[in-house]
């Protein structure tokens, strides 16, 4: 009787073993390992800076071989640096009731994109003696990021033992917005004497962007002189004012130029610098 019952014991045991390596098959093959697969309409998309991520999701649809239609699941999962054509590679993500993820990415081409563009508070122009700050003056602005003045960085070209000394000093400074487009502008930084000039000379703007071949009249920039608290139009300024101005400004090739401006008005004299940038 104990030879029997053990033998029934082990009988009992392999059958338990057998049905339970079948359940953990059958289990197995019962969970979901595929993930869903992503579609596009098209491979390349033109796109606004100001693009929606529904936008970036038109076109776009998700199946899984188990669930059907997974579309309601895909987002956006980010957008690549910026390469030099303004295209960029936007990155996609869908899941199933598994919670497996499928990924897939498209080409996206921004077509009123501009890299980022500097701009001048006041001219890069100083009296010897004071103390300045070259990046309170400066500022940046870009489409996708809006400023960028926090981000941008100044070095000295020119080997000076000091900006603040008399004399013109050739500064870099350069910004990178979030796509990785990093711009340059190299302009000079003017430091005259102390005793050379007893009026301000105003621009209405200080740093003018151009197009190759664009039209160009330094004249149309002057605004005003600042003489001893009285402001005098430089737009319509008669007799009374004369001004003479240098300029290296050439349309017709892309760089970074400038005009200074040398304003009499009586005993005053006043002295600014325009930047302007010709581009491509």
């Amino acid at each position: 009787m104990r030879v029997k019952g053990k033998k029934s014991v082990l009988f009992f045991t392999a059958l338990c073993c057998i049905a339970f390596a079948a359940y953990f098959v059958l289990s197995r093959q019962a969970v979901d390992h595929t993930a869903p697969e992503i579609s596009f309409l098209n491979e390349e998309i033109e796109v606004s800076v100001g693009v929606t991520e529904a936008e970036l999701l038109s076109g776009v649809t998700a199946r899984d071989s188990r669930d059907g239609d997974v579309t309601g699941s895909l987002v956006v999962e980010g957008i690549s640096d910026l390469e030099p054509d303004h295209t960029a590679e936007v990155t996609y993500a869908a899941f199933d009731k598994a919670g497996n993820v499928a990924k897939a990415k498209r080409t996206l081409r921004y077509i009123d994109y501009e890299s980022p563009r500097f701009t001048l508070s006041a001219p890069l122009v100083f009296r010897s003696g004071t103390s300045f700050n070259v990046l309170n003056y400066i500022g940046a602005v870009d489409a996708i990021d809006g400023a960028l003045d926090d981000r941008i960085k100044a070095t000295l070209v020119s080997r000076d033992s000091s900006i603040t000394a008399e004399g013109m000093h050739l500064v870099e400074f350069r910004v990178t917005n979030s796509m990785d487009d990093t711009v340059y502008l190299t302009v000079p930084v003017e430091v005259y004497a102390s005793n050379a000039y007893n009026a301000a000379v105003e621009l209405s703007e200080n740093l003018v962007y151009l197009e190759k071949g664009a039209r160009f009249d330094p004249n149309s920039y002057l605004s005003a002189l600042r003489v001893s608290g009285e402001l005098i139009d430089l737009k319509n300024y008669g007799d009374r004012v004369s001004v003479t101005y240098s300029s290296d400004v050439s349309t017709g090739t892309p760089g970074t130029y400038s005009v200074a401006y040398t304003v009499k008005y009586g005993n005053y004299t006043g002295y600014t610098r325009l930047i302007v940038v010709v581009e491509e």
